[in-house]
């Protein structure tokens, strides 16, 4: 028995032996075994390789590719095959691609799910439940693993090159306050730290109803923002309008953010590399608006290998590339965006045109008597320079466009075109010079928008045509510098030139004449200095700042002090509290001069002495976060003062009311926000309560009443999910019904109906509420640089008829009618995506 069992045991071992077996030797000894066993030739200097000892796993399963990596990762040497026989043995070149793997833990050995592995080039992953990532990086860039509450972790590729992959412990630690920051807010890529909500399109995966990651979509997903028309671009932050945000491309500001009349956004986001968006005390280096910040930038690194992408969905295909062009120096980013709507009808683009063009000449009209063009593209441009390794200059350019060609025909032979052009076109090159404790920077910008409409109507060969013209040019530089003194302190000064020059024009043109019905020609230049200071300490943190501002056309100099401080009293328990006061120059009035499409009704006109004053703004803020066991509670209460604003009720000009009105916007409310994960699944749920009163000097008696955008309770409920490569995502939103002004009618045989208008938004529309869903499936071969994605969306799931507005006119005529005007959000809207990325 003794002797079955010995025999066994070695049997066993042969077989083992036979199935796995350990070379230790030199690096030329094993190089000789591999060229007979394969059948291939290394070529390699001798000092390169002399006195390396090698140990290698092989078995009988052990190809030539994976024998490659595993000498590779043992000698740090870079193995790359030049065609089927041969393999050149070199050094490592820091452009050099290889695939690192590991395992994260905390200091317990209990695995880390979702650490952001990010590199310093732009390349991203998540771990997973086991703790486990794997990417491709360039072997001279380096990884840093984040993760809140604990001290981030760099790792260059050298020290990821194993045999197997090693496991990396998380160290816990107490970090300054200001550099807590909430991972995956509202979705991945998403990041909250005190004021300022970061987003890196380059991560975000999927949103509820999106399936390209939308810039300004993504700010949506913020608690107290919201929009009533459901328009991306059409952002109200805490009560804002729109025109009160400041939106700014590199440094470069931009007057029109949005694609087909605002459904989508006009920034390319595969070329994104964050968005910072501030709703309350930005600092002092942002001025010109008193409501949302969204600052966007593209990276502003030099790209280290070729890298970009191209896709297209039911509405526009793109591209976009970055190549580096002088090594380690300087770097090109280029990227293009067009819709095809002008030549092809999808549904999702008959969607889109139905709640855009409703209520238009465009929606009424008859399918043969009718002829719309429409397309909208955007081109944008990067270079990157660094002449010394603490030196960037950069150059950054953008255009994108909207153009809009309508052409009718009545049944008594007359004939219509409208012609509509909005476009934003915008250049700037900055410098920023990088040594121990100081930054500086300065750079000049420049931007230019224009909206032209143009009515033609011909009737018996005469031709009588209506315009109007709104441009917008500014020009701007900064210059400022950052002193670090310590870990705890920071102290920023700048200063920033504004020339803006703003003008408009309605006109009618006729066979025998030619009448301005209004216009205005004027600009307004601004010199502002600012300081800010930073408190960091492992409890509290204070930023300090304030911005003058000084109006050269009003001859008034403005002081804008900000305020920012958190403070964490106990472990998972963050206070915070802000004040701000601001100032804007520059505001956009609604006009109904000329009888357009009732698409681009808006127009940007300056502050001027006699009729339109300086906006000026208060905001006070407090709140709390508790973040506990995966649970993430906020919430925050503010109040907000605007003054200065103007109400045109009857539009630029009306026989019957011409005055500006005058007024003020009192704004209180409230934003909550709750989020948990389990594993791979993730929910949060978001609760605003917004109250606005507005209050105009010769209107409804001088009382207030609710301010037009005013929505009193707003919800959002959203999940994702993942599974492998598949992310699924839906989101469900509740608003009340935005305010709006009722009519009573009077029909009497003596003479034609007559309106008279109930208390001012003294009513509101019905409850809105839609569910969205988007799945995304990656498809990323092993070790290819190449990889597809692939996704599905539909808005309105379940095809609620929500009413967006509401408003009341008679026909003008004797036997006139009431016309109830009615805009209805997007039904049940699907979309799909291919996209490739190398």
């Amino acid at each position: 028995m003794r002797s079955l069992l010995f025999a066994t045991v070695c049997l066993f071992s042969v077989v083992l032996h036979a199935q796995e077996r350990v070379e230790e030797d030199s690096l030329v000894s094993i190089l000789r075994q591999v060229e007979g066993q394969f059948g291939v030739r290394f070529s390699y200097s001798d000092e390169l390789i002399q006195d390396k000892q090698v140990t290698l796993q092989i078995n009988e399963s052990t190809d030539l590719y994976e024998l490659l990596n595993q000498l590779q990762e043992a000698t740090n040497l870079r193995f790359n095959r030049v065609g089927e026989g041969y393999v050149v043995i070199r050094q490592f070149e820091n452009d050099d691609e290889l695939s690192v793997c590991g395992y994260l833990h905390d200091e317990t050995g209990k695995p880390m799910f979702g650490v952001l592995i990010r590199s310093d080039s732009g390349v991203s992953t998540v771990s997973d439940l086991e703790g486990y990532f794997q990417l491709t990086m360039t072997y001279g860039d380096v990884l840093n693993f984040q993760y809140l509450g604990y001290q981030t972790k760099r790792r260059s590729a050298p020290e990821l090159m194993q045999a197997e992959c090693p496991v990396l412990t998380m160290n816990e630690v107490v970090s300054y306050l200001e550099a807590v920051t909430i991972q995956n807010y509202t979705a991945t890529g998403v990041y909250k730290a005190t004021n300022k909500v970061q987003i890196y399109p380059g991560e975000l995966t999927v949103l509820p109803g999106l399936i390209e990651p939308d810039v300004l979509e993504s700010i949506q997903q913020t608690p107290g923002v919201n929009s009533p028309y459901e328009t991306v671009s059409g952002l109200h932050v805490r009560g804002g309008s729109p025109d009160q945000n400041l939106v700014l491309w590199n440094g470069i500001t931009t007057y029109n953010q949005g694609h087909f009349f605002g459904m989508l956004s006009s920034f390319n986001p595969y070329i994104t590399q964050r968005v910072d968006f501030v709703k309350n005390a930005p600092s002092a280096a942002y001025g010109g608006r008193v409501s949302g910040i969204v600052d966007i930038h593209t990276s502003s690194k030099v790209s280290s290998d070729v890298t970009g992408g191209a896709g297209f969905n039911m509405l526009y295909g793109d591209a976009f590339v970055s190549t580096p062009i002088v090594k380690e120096k300087l770097s090109l980013t280029l990227s293009g965006r067009r819709s095809y709507t002008d030549w092809l009808s999808t549904p999702t683009y008959q969607q889109y045109a139905k709640r855009v063009f409703q209520n238009t000449k465009i929606g009424d009209a008859d399918d043969s008597q009718r002829d719309n063009d429409f397309f909208f593209t955007d081109y944008n441009a990067s270079v990157v320079f660094e002449p010394t390794p603490n030196q960037t200059i950069q150059f950054s350019s953008l255009y994108y466009k909207n153009d809009l060609t309508f052409n009718s025909k009545s049944d008594i032979g007359e004939s219509f075109e409208d012609d509509l052009l909005t476009q934003n076109e915008g250049y700037g090159i900055s410098w920023e010079l990088r040594k121990k404790g100081l930054e500086v920077s300065q750079g000049l910008e420049y931007s230019n928008y224009l909206l032209w409409y143009q009515f033609q109507h011909t009737e018996n060969d005469t031709l009588t045509i209506s315009s109007k013209k709104n441009l917008v040019s500014d020009f701007a530089y900064h210059l400022d510098g950052t002193m670090r003194f310590s870990d705890t302190h920071e102290l920023t000064i700048g200063y920033q030139f504004n020339r803006n020059h703003t003008r408009y024009a309605f006109e009618d043109l006729g066979p025998a004449y030619q009448l301005v019905l209004d216009q205005d020609d004027r600009s307004q230049l601004v010199n502002a200095l600012y300081s800010e200071y930073e408190l960091k300490t492992d409890r509290f943190a204070a930023t300090v700042g304030t911005r003058a501002n000084y109006y050269h056309d009003f001859n008034k100099l403005f002081l804008e002090p900000r305020l920012n401080i958190a403070w964490q009293i106990l472990d998972p328990l963050h206070i915070t509290a802000s004040g701000e006061y601001r100032t804007q120059f520059i505001s956009q009035i609604k006009e109904s001069v000329v009888s357009d499409l009732s698409l681009e009704n808006q127009v940007w006109k300056l502050a001027s002495k006699d009729r339109f004053p300086i906006i000026k703004s208060y905001q006070f803020t407090a709140g709390f976060n508790f973040s506990q066991k995966g649970w993430f509670f906020e919430a925050e209460g503010y109040r907000k003062q605007i003054d200065g604003v103007t109400s045109l009720t009857f539009g630029f000009l009306n026989p019957i009311d011409n005055a500006y009105r005058i007024g003020e916007s009192a704004i209180h409310g409230v934003d909550v926000f709750l989020k948990k994960n389990w594993g791979a699944y993730k929910s949060w749920v978001s609760y605003s309560f917004l109250h606005t009163q507005n209050r105009f000097t010769g209107l409804n008696n001088d009382k207030a009443f609710p301010g037009n955008w005013n929505i009193r309770h707003l919800m959002n409920w959203s999940h994702f999910y993942s599974i492998g490569n598949l992310h699924l995502s839906a989101g469900w939103k509740w608003h009340t019904g935005k305010a709006y002004t009722n009519v009573s009618v009077s029909d009497t045989s003596n003479g034609p109906v007559t309106i008279d208008f109930d208390q001012i938004n003294g009513e509101n529309l019905p409850v809105y509420h839609r569910l969205d869903f988007s799945a995304l499936y990656e498809i990323k071969p092993n070790n290819k640089k190449v990889w597809y994605r692939v996704g599905v969306s539909v808005l309105n799931v379940y095809n609620r008829k929500n009413i967006l507005n509401r408003e009341f006119r008679t026909t003008p005529s004797l036997d006139n009618e009431l016309i109830d005007t009615r805009i209805y959000s997007l039904g049940i809207t699907p979309n799909v995506v291919f996209r490739v990325f190398y």
